[in-house]
């Protein structure tokens, strides 16, 4: 009997994280070889970032969608330490396409504007790479998957103080319209 193994980036590309590990100009540049990012953004993508504000920006659509790739190749869980990342690797830095860093409200501007495009970019590489995994091995390729939902913006709502404040303000509600105990403000406001 085969026992059952949890596929993972790290098993698949044994070999790339090897070489990230031991060299990590070798890495980036076996990136660069083998990615065509312009080939993989959708003309709509492209027009959609060059109409958006009607003036020059100062970071490419490339360099962006390059850091998030890199943001998920090496499971940055959060902007503020790919930020981090970014700001102490030259290579990194180079490899996206950034003279200079931009600030976290620039990750998340560019997360909620084009929320849409990125879905559509992502879908297109699912169709993509779903033929090359299925040629390699169908009976893998049925189980891998990954998780692009650290890809959506950080939104108010998993903020503690969030749902700290709310809860406050219906605890004064209950205490306002002389509710009984049936109701629940911590029940209301995770509801």
């Amino acid at each position: 009997m085969v026992k059952s193994k949890q596929l993972s980036l790290n098993d698949i590309y044994a070999d790339c994280l090897k070489s990230f590990e031991n060299d990590k100009l070798r890495f980036l540049s076996m990136l660069e070889e083998h990615l065509d990012i312009d080939a993989l953004i959708p003309l709509s993508f492209k027009m959609h970032f060059k109409n958006h504000t009607g003036r020059p920006r100062e970071y490419s659509l490339t360099a962006f969608i390059l850091a998030l790739i890199i943001q998920r190749i090496f499971s940055i869980h959060t902007d503020s330490l790919l930020i981090v990342f970014l700001k102490y690797s030259r290579e990194l830095r180079e490899f996206c396409g950034f003279d200079k860093v931009p600030d976290a409200s620039k990750f998340t501007r560019f997360k909620q504007d084009f929320k849409d495009d990125l879905k559509t970019m992502f879908d297109g590489l699912v169709d993509l790479t779903e033929p090359i995994c299925q040629d390699i091995d169908s009976e893998l390729a049925s189980m891998t998957i990954f998780d692009t939902s650290g890809i959506e913006a950080y939104v108010h709502e998993n903020n503690p103080k969030f749902i700290n404040a709310l809860i406050k303000r219906l605890k004064a509600w209950k205490a306002a319209n002389r509710l009984d105990h049936s109701y629940d403000p911590y029940k209301a406001a995770y509801g």
